[in-house]
């Protein structure tokens, strides 16, 4: 009897769409036990990889464009002639996005997991103070007219700090308003958000309510369920061995017969 051999393509897939939710559950079940500044500096790391990869597509980008225009003989503006190649820029969208995610993530820690407005504010005035120091100041040194006073870095990073922590809060309310208001409590995901918290898969909760599986489904959860929502195997097959264990408490309460037997 032949035995079916899994095509490449599916097992790559697979692995692509599995293998860093693993590792992401892995990584944020760890630092969800380590100390706070151990998580905002694992936060910060991740953070400034995205920044990192910014950084090199904008400044190469830039730099096309400076190269053309020096290629036609055209001048260049000083803020062109300010940025930076795409080592410079990658180093302060570096610095910028890590700050931002790793204060974000302290700031959440320290005020018991609430997420709101004031979490963004603080992030995004520390990202944008970093941001300013770190490529020199709101203002180019470069650009200064013979004779007129340089900017002074520390009030340049203040004023960075403000434009970006009233642009974050306000994108971050204006996301609330489009959605809908503040996120409120709801009842349906209790049960699912105790035991996701118990197993330290918090992180999948997004996964179970984008699949809509609700408290009252839990004692239908099975394998497919879970793949569907895009839960690795590992996780998959620990949540389904824990309602299994646990399936006469998660079972929703049935209504008492009225007439019971007698002995």
């Amino acid at each position: 009897m032949a035995v079916a051999t899994p095509d490449p393509l599916t097992k790559i897939r697979t692995f692509l769409a599995e293998k860093p939710a693993e590792v992401q559950s892995k990584v944020d079940a760890w630092t969800a036990k380590q100390p706070v500044w151990v998580e905002g500096m694992v936060s910060g790391i991740k953070g400034s990889g995205q920044g990192l990869f910014l950084g090199l597509v904008m400044g190469a980008v830039g730099k096309m464009g400076s190269d053309t225009a020096a290629a036609g003989g055209a001048a260049m503006p000083p803020g062109m002639l300010s940025m930076g190649g795409p080592l410079v820029q990658a180093r302060n969208f570096m610095v910028m996005t890590g700050v931002n995610a790793g204060v974000l993530a302290v700031a959440k820690r320290l005020r018991g997991g609430r997420d709101d407005v004031n979490n963004q504010i603080i992030s995004g005035f520390c990202s944008g103070a970093s941001y300013s120091l770190v490529s020199g100041g709101m203002g180019s040194r470069a650009a200064v007219m013979p004779g007129a006073t340089p900017p002074n870095p520390l009030m340049a990073a203040f004023t960075a700090g403000v434009v970006f922590a009233l642009f974050q809060g306000g994108f971050y309310k204006a996301g609330e308003m489009w959605g809908g208001g503040p996120k409120v409590a709801d009842t349906e995901y209790v049960r699912v958000k105790a035991m996701l918290n118990a197993l330290n898969m918090g992180q999948f909760e997004k996964n179970v309510r984008k699949g809509q599986l609700t408290d009252a489904t839990i004692g239908l959860w099975d394998t497919a369920a879970l793949q569907e929502v895009k839960i690795p195997a590992g996780p998959r097959l620990v949540i389904l061995d824990h309602i299994e264990t646990y399936r006469h408490i998660l079972r929703p309460a049935m209504p008492i017969p009225k007439n019971l037997p007698h002995a």
